[in-house]
């Protein structure tokens, strides 16, 4: 696991800063009127202190570049000393490095704004004016690539959802119900963006009406490609992390003739729970990973291919409306719209924070980042060198690790083994911690059905303890204190 989980975050550290420095570091070059997100007249962008501000911009955004790709390689590595420490580093990591590129990219842009208005670079005839090209807006909800592709990938991932989620089901599992309703969120918001996309993509550029729509007409495929790209990949994912678990799943049952592939289909049979072949769930991280390919690639080509077409063109139309972006975000009470593209991030979208919805949204989203944070610490931290802990009494045993804990009393026991190591069977965690080197917490299995783990994995033998309620697997790291200990619960 920590090979796999080193390899995924190490790729997926290059990934994130590659794109982030075509996002922010686009906006260094003179587009659409504009530098650094701020419209400045073109006989003034030689100017000796523009060009100052532009080049320290991109010398601190190189620079935020490189360490985070130095301190994100090199935390990937704490994966292989503790993967709990790693989580709670890496997550923190994230934080800063997206507030440090954000800060770097919005001061930049206001330094540029202040000294726009120091000199009162303003074209009367550009200031806030909104230009209409009818011929544009005929073509209001029309593409070449129809959203409607999305509800057929989200009708087959509903499908294959079915068996994990139908109450007669013959197998459940919670983990595979999860990730199923992830996978439809995925498709669903993609579609609703490519209707928005389809809907909102009428941007006037040009006194060429030709252009206008060329350029309308191009964003609006290729954003639409990048978005059904990436619905089908996710589904894709989906659709065999499925089957392979099916087949893993008949495959295991039928061996003790619990169920078959027509118990599956007629929602009948013994309950199964099913757990996640590992291999399966690497090639589904793998598959999403392509699936994040897959929308970026379009989106970035759309941009180029977009300045491709606005560099040639010669009557090109302006709107200054800097005053709405003069922080860095957008702030306009005039414009109803919630959604706006942002012209600081080359291809992304931005909220308009006058407006009553986009506070809403981005407070909860706010809340609900921060209580996952402190959720995700609050699980995590005990978790930090676990250790097991026993402790005998005259009518119990207490066994503890991390947030769980278990008192076994004498009287309840109905069987106790002594196991040469954990049963080949599938151990489902239910509420509780699964690594290479220990089981802690609440599981279920096909077997012995709800059981409780207090397990070094690399340590044996280990002790079963049957009760009227559940059963215990355990153990401890020197084998004879685990001899001890069944010997007195035995006696």
């Amino acid at each position: 696991m920590s090979i796999a989980l080193f390899i995924i975050f190490l790729f997926m550290n290059f990934f994130i800063l590659l794109i982030m420095k075509f996002v922010y570091t686009s906006n260094y070059s003179y587009t659409e009127g504009m530098l650094l997100g701020v419209h400045i007249p073109k006989e003034h962008i030689e100017d000796e202190t523009i060009l100052n501000i532009v080049a320290a911009a991109r010398r601190k955004m190189n620079r935020i570049i490189w360490i985070n790709l130095i301190l994100g390689t090199a935390l990937c590595f704490v994966v292989f000393w503790e993967i709990i420490i790693f989580i709670l580093a890496y997550t923190v990591w994230m934080i800063a490095f997206c507030f440090l590129i954000t800060y770097a990219n919005n001061s930049a842009h206001r330094k540029m704004y202040a000294l726009k208005m120091k000199n009162d670079w303003v074209v009367p005839d550009q200031r806030r004016k909104r230009y209409i090209d009818t011929n544009v807006s005929t073509q209001i909800g029309k593409s070449e690539i129809s959203f409607n592709y999305h509800g057929i990938i989200i009708l087959v991932e509903l499908i294959c959802l079915v068996p994990f989620a139908i109450g007669k089901s013959a197998v459940i599992s919670t983990t595979m119900i999860i990730m199923g309703l992830c996978s439809v969120l995925m498709s669903l918001t993609s579609m609703i963006f490519h209707i928005y996309v389809n809907r909102h993509e009428r941007t006037v550029y040009s006194s060429d009406t030709q252009l206008n729509q060329t350029v309308n007409r191009t964003m609006k495929i290729y954003k639409g490609l990048a978005m059904l790209i990436l619905s089908a990949t996710n589904a894709v994912a989906w659709v065999y992390i499925t089957i392979d678990t099916l087949i893993h799943c008949i495959s295991s049952a039928s061996k003790s003739r619990q169920i078959s592939l027509s118990d599956i289909l007629n929602f009948k049979g013994a309950l199964v729970d099913v757990s996640l072949c590992s291999s399966a769930l690497y090639v589904y991280i793998f598959v999403q990973t392509l699936a994040a390919i897959g929308l970026f690639a379009p989106l970035l080509m759309a941009q180029s291919r977009k300045r491709e077409l606005l560099t040639a063109d010669t009557q090109p139309l302006y709107v200054d409306d800097d005053e709405y972006w003069k922080t860095g975000y957008y702030y306009n009470p005039s414009d109803p719209h919630v959604l706006v593209q942002n012209r600081l991030q080359s291809g992304n979208y931005t909220f308009n924070y006058a407006t009553r919805s986009a506070k809403i949204f981005t407070g909860l989203t706010y809340i609900l980042i921060t209580a996952c944070i402190v959720w995700t610490i609050g699980v995590l931290v005990p978790f930090i060198n676990v250790h097991i802990d026993t402790h005998l009494d005259s009518n119990k045993l207490t066994v503890s690790a991390a947030i769980y804990s278990s008192e076994i009393y004498f009287d309840d026991i109905e069987e106790v083994q002594l196991l040469d190591e954990l049963p080949d069977d599938d151990f489902v965690r239910i509420n509780g911690g699964a690594t290479d080197e220990y089981l802690i917490g609440h599981f279920k299995s096909s077997t012995y059905g709800k059981c409780e783990l207090y397990v070094y994995a690399d340590s044996y033998p280990i002790i079963m303890i049957k009760t009227r309620d559940e059963v215990i697997f355990m153990n401890t790291r020197d084998s004879d204190d685990t001899y001890s200990i069944f010997e007195s619960i035995h006696s």
